[in-house]
């Protein structure tokens, strides 16, 4: 017979991959962990790990026996988990993942929400690269994230609600060559190195698609940036020291261009490319901090849409009708000398 504690113990053992440090993480004597593995051997008549110099590695039997393991350890926390709530108990505890760059400019204000509504409850937010918060979320490491929805929309296991489409505005620095044309042209556009994020491969496709054929990158790389960078904070930096420019959604530059660092011009023609959404595990009991998150996150995805309108609407009504002589001779030495992207 298989006790808790055993499987507790292999955990931690795997884990570690040393007698004396697993020990320490159970609080436990290294003779008495070394029993209880002993113990789960002979039970099975199995060994579960090759000892070598001051370290431990799973056989192929305790690899199979730590894939149960898990399983034990997340049937367990879900089922403590789910009889709290049953009782109607507040967990108390909301864990939150979201990507460097849009899904941490919408994470921050919804928490800050959160925290003045329900001062007793305990956030942590996850920020990590997009790519790895699905398979935190399938292992519960996260109760639910934020993304742009072509990253999680059809995978296994998760269900999404899609927040509003935000659209997307080309920005650069104030005095950049291109705020003195009305409509920059394609190759004008061109002429100025790219900054963004790490895009979903869809996202790519579509950029890539949208250039001319002598601008798209070569073969095996979707890839258009010049300047790659995951972080909203730093990336608008970078737009204000250089000439550079980005595409982002226009929530997230709403603030810089308000105040004038930052300037919107006409850019490439994606649709949106900031429809993002909340995505968790189909079926898992929501929390009452998960549930008041989702409402005030929609509460404020809605509040930025529409003050996205407003703004869009300024833009166009501040936009030129033309070029005057004096802007068409900047015009034409606007990209004078620019290396084409």
């Amino acid at each position: 017979m298989i006790e808790t504690r055993h499987l507790r113990h292999l955990l931690a053992l795997a884990e570690h991959r040393n007698y004396a440090r697993a020990a320490d993480a159970l609080h436990l004597t290294q003779p008495a962990l070394t029993r209880s593995i002993q113990a789960l051997e002979a039970s099975l008549d199995a060994q579960l790990f090759d000892r070598g110099r001051g370290e431990v590695t799973a056989t192929a039997i305790g690899h199979l026996l730590l894939d149960y393991a898990r399983d034990w350890a997340l049937a367990a926390q879900e089922m403590v988990r789910d009889v709290q709530l049953a009782k109607g108990a507040e967990l108390g505890a909301l864990r939150i993942g979201a990507g460097p760059f849009a899904g941490a400019s919408l994470v921050g204000p919804a928490v800050g929400r959160l925290s003045r509504q329900h001062p007793q409850v305990r956030v942590e937010i996850v920020i990590a690269p997009w790519q790895e918060l699905p398979e935190r979320l399938r292992a519960r490491d996260i109760d639910l994230m934020l993304a742009e929805l072509s990253q999680v929309q059809g995978l296994d296991a998760i269900e999404v609600t899609a927040l509003k489409p935000h659209p997307p505005l080309t920005v650069c620095r104030a005095g950049h060559p291109l705020t003195a044309l009305a409509t920059p042209t394609l190759a004008e556009l061109l002429a100025y190195p790219w900054a963004g994020p790490q895009m979903p491969q869809a996202l790519q496709q579509r950029l890539a698609q949208a250039l001319p054929p002598a601008a798209r990158p070569q073969a095996g790389s979707a890839q258009p940036l010049r300047i790659v960078c995951d972080s909203a904070a730093v990336l608008k930096d970078v737009l204000l020291q250089s000439d550079a420019i980005s595409m982002m959604p226009a929530f997230m530059v709403a603030a810089q261009l308000r105040s004038g660092e930052l300037k919107a011009i006409a850019g490439l023609d994606l649709g949106s490319v900031g429809q993002f959404g909340i995505a968790r595990l189909r079926g898992r009991s929501r929390s009452a901090p998960e549930g008041a998150f989702i409402e005030l996150l929609l509460a404020l995805d809605a509040q930025l849409r529409a003050e996205e309108t407003v703004l869009m609407q300024q833009l166009a009504a501040a936009a030129p009708a033309g070029l005057s002589p004096a802007r068409r001779k900047s015009r034409r030495s606007a990209t004078a000398g620019k290396p084409a992207s």
